[in-house]
């Protein structure tokens, strides 16, 4: 509750306030309410306050003074403003910046699900649909921190909330009714149906998309002006690619400690904007399966390498531009300050340029993303007339609209400047007048500005004046110019106070009617910041254009992890690895070799090779030539889930299972050890049934590199005719080993796991 300056919290809520945010738990010092516990915050500080308390678990209704105290009589009216959860948080201080703050949504019907995701800060808006047993990997490529559900769902036993542990919002039951969110839609979008979407048919995604939207507008207050658009979500176009290998291959966070470090985005996120950020991200969930695509994305990041003085130029220039689509959300909660008002229209005047410069690079691809750039001039023009160019960061400060644009507004700042100037030229312009030379012009708190006049002059005063008060030797009057005035300049700092914050409204109103052309500019604006970063990598790390092909075929030359080769110690240097695969010919690679020797480096490295290529990035290697991945699967290293309840070996068992039955002859495979988990017999029978299957059965014969340390597989090289065995190179010295990374053709003899155990001490 607003009260004052301060934000309080009561009862019960005070108490949970107090003990997460760590501040004193305070009573009133009389009456009734002396026995009720508060807790509160000054109102500046709901910012650093509130994002601590929805991070706790919490869901916190914010209840603002809705009239002006100073007009009210009596109690100030109060008015719940927003219900702020985890998914709906906009503040600065609570989101990452370069990532996005999901709500989703639900709907089940038999094994159908509709689902729906929203980003509240940005307006982006998903719908899609799936079965039963897709719905955790779809969720996890957004991972919501909030859940729309119907009441009757029970979901604590289900595998999308285990995994994923998001803050539940379950609603009426009613909210999830395909006529009532149909309509919902079409009437938030004003138009005559879906068609335009491309969702029409989505029959669960709609009722999980309207169910959102009513929720969030309706039970949490928010304006959702700022949603323009609805997207389909499809999965054909993308690669295949679930929740194990996004974290067996350490895209986002690694293995060992959760954190960025040693992490594909890490060694490659070096976007300039906060939107760009998020683009890679998306990018990196959802690589692209269509080699035009694909080609298109590698053309413009050609462009760039070719042209590196432009990019520095392009990249310099991004730097300073602000995150567009959060400063709309900001707009649309009228939560925004005239600085970033001032920034948004800054960033669009950047277009022009950017357009002149990517015309001039002789780059076709390039020429199409500039072309797509919409004309924003009307907007940057309403801004750049209507705001002084020196803002602050809240619109109470003032001075904010130029001189010019509002003539009542001069009036009051010349009033508000020149108060005393006035009051002289009035009191010159009454002796003159009246002829009285003592005539004087005061104030006093009791009825402000008056006209002092001697008893002796009484004559001279006009019928006009109106007596105020009778001294000894003088008498006071007023006048109703004088009176205006007095309202004016007394009234002045809340008039121009008034006249701003309805022009600075006026000028979002407009921004809010002109979201669509600042929106497409954003998207443009991520894009361009996201294939320029590309650009700068492969230029500082040596990568090289990736060549792509419609055969499953895999053709590397001196390929490189580009993670560890640039977290390796300076005195060493990375050995790079040729790899050529053929599913006609070479179908699957058993490697093998010690611990240590670089086996998984070498699994993960063409992981991210082929996914990097088809994102629309160069690659570390000398040479690329890529068939086209239709899905990638890894299998690698050891860990339980406990908290589901699955062991070691049966998460190996889940992951290996999702693999045989998804597969097809495009995919790419990546086995890091199979049937470690269980007794040696057990293993080695269900990884040689694994690789025969992979071998054997037609239409799942795809691309496998598969590592082991069971060296009686390598026997299936004699049985196995698209089977070859492969090693990683070691010395033996004294007693010792000697790493030398290098993978060639033909099998180990063993693993030297007494050595590395010796070397662990």
């Amino acid at each position: 509750f607003r009260m004052g300056d301060f934000y309080e919290t009561f009862l019960e809520d005070a108490i949970i306030t107090s003990d997460v945010l760590g501040i004193v738990l305070t009573k009133r010092s009389n009456g009734k309410a002396a026995d009720v516990p508060l807790s509160g915050f000054p109102y500046h500080s709901l910012d650093n306050y509130l994002p601590k308390l929805v991070k706790a678990g919490y869901r916190v209704a914010v209840c603002e003074q809705t009239e002006d105290p100073a007009k009210s009589k009596g109690i100030v009216k109060r008015e719940v403003v927003e219900v702020v959860t985890p998914g709906t948080l906009v503040s600065d201080q609570s989101l990452d910046q370069k990532s996005n703050n999901f709500i989703s949504s639900i709907f089940i019907q038999k094994d159908q699900i509709g689902y729906s995701i929203l980003d509240s800060s940005t307006g982006e808006f998903y719908i899609g649909e799936c079965t039963k047993n897709q719905l955790k990997e779809r969720l996890l490529k957004y991972s919501p921190k909030e859940i729309v559900i119907p009441d009757s769902m029970i979901y604590s036993d289900r595998d999308w909330y285990i995994s994923i542990k998001p803050f539940v919002s379950q609603i009426e039951n009613w909210f999830f009714d395909f006529n009532g969110s149909y309509a919902i839609l079409i009437k938030h979008f004003k138009s005559k149906s879906l068609k335009g979407f491309g969702c029409e048919n989505m029959v669960n995604g709609i009722v999980a998309a309207g169910a959102l939207l009513h929720h969030v507008k309706n039970n949490l207050n928010k304006n959702i002006n700022h949603i323009t658009k609805l997207s389909p979500i499809y999965s054909e176009g993308f690669m295949g690619l679930d929740n194990f290998t996004i974290r067996n291959l350490e895209i986002f966070d690694n293995l060992f400690d959760q954190n960025k470090n040693g992490t594909l985005i890490s060694a490659i996120d070096y976007t300039k904007s906060a939107g760009g950020g998020r683009l890679l991200r998306r990018w990196l969930n959802n690589p692209l399966s269509n080699k035009k695509q694909i080609i298109g994305r590698v053309g413009i990041v050609e462009g760039f390498v070719n042209n590196g003085s432009v990019l520095k130029k392009i990249r310099n220039s991004l730097e300073t531009t602000i995150d567009l689509q959060r400063v709309m959300g900001k707009i649309n909660q009228r939560k925004v300050s005239p600085r970033e008002v001032m920034s948004l229209a800054t960033t669009l005047n950047k277009i022009s340029e950017w357009k002149k410069i990517l015309k001039s690079m002789n780059s076709k691809p390039i020429s199409i993303i500039a072309d797509k750039f919409v004309d924003s001039n009307k907007i940057i023009k309403k801004v750049f007339s209507n705001f002084n160019h020196d803002l602050p960061s809240q619109l109470k400060q003032g001075n904010i609209i130029r001189e010019g644009v509002n003539k009542t507004l001069d009036e009051y700042r010349e009033l508000l400047n020149d108060g005393k100037g006035w009051i002289l030229e009035f009191e010159k312009q009454m002796r003159m007048t009246l002829k009285i030379s003592s005539l004087k012009v005061r104030y006093n708190k009791v009825f402000g500005y008056y006209i002092d006049v001697r008893k002796t002059h009484q004559e001279k005063i006009p019928d006009t004046f109106i007596k105020k008060q009778t001294l000894v030797n003088s008498e006071r009057f007023i006048t109703p110019d004088l009176k205006k005035y007095e309202e004016k300049i007394l009234n002045a700092e809340n008039y121009i106070f008034e006249i701003e914050g309805k022009i600075f409204n006026d000028i979002c109103d407009f921004l809010i009617q002109n979201i669509s052309t600042i929106n497409q500019n954003a998207i443009l604006i991520n894009k361009l910041d996201v294939l320029a970063t590309f650009a700068k990598i492969a230029l500082e790390n040596n990568y090289v254009k990736p060549l792509f092909c419609n055969n499953a075929i895999l053709d590397i030359k001196e390929g490189r992890h580009p993670v560890i080769e640039k977290v390796i110690h300076s005195s060493k240097k990375f050995i790079s690895n040729d790899l050529n695969m053929d599913v006609k010919n070479n179908q699957i690679h058993l490697i093998t070799g010690p611990n240590m020797a670089g086996k998984s480096t070498f699994l993960r490295q063409n992981g991210l090779i082929v996914l990097m290529a088809q994102i629309g990035c160069y690659v570390p290697a000398k040479y690329a030539k890529i068939g086209i991945v239709d899905h990638l699967f890894t299998r690698v290293g050891a860990s339980d889930n406990i908290a589901s309840g699955e062991s070691t070996f049966m998460v190996e068992m889940t992951e290996a299972a999702n693999i045989l039955n998804n597969a097809t002859g495009n995919s790419l495979i990546l086995l890091d050890e199979i049937g470690r988990g269980t007794a040696t017999y057990d293993g080695l029978s269900i990884a040689w049934s694994i690789t025969e299957y992979l071998h054997n059965k037609s239409g799942i014969n795809a691309r496998t590199l598969f590592a082991t340390h069971y060296h009686e597989l390598t026997h299936l090289e004699t049985k196995l005719k698209r089977l070859y065995n492969y090693h990683v190179e070691v010395k033996e010295f004294d007693d010792e080993i000697i790493f030398l990374r290098s993978i060639i053709k033909g099998s180990a003899d063993k693993s030297y796991g007494i050595q590395v155990a010796k070397m662990a001490g």
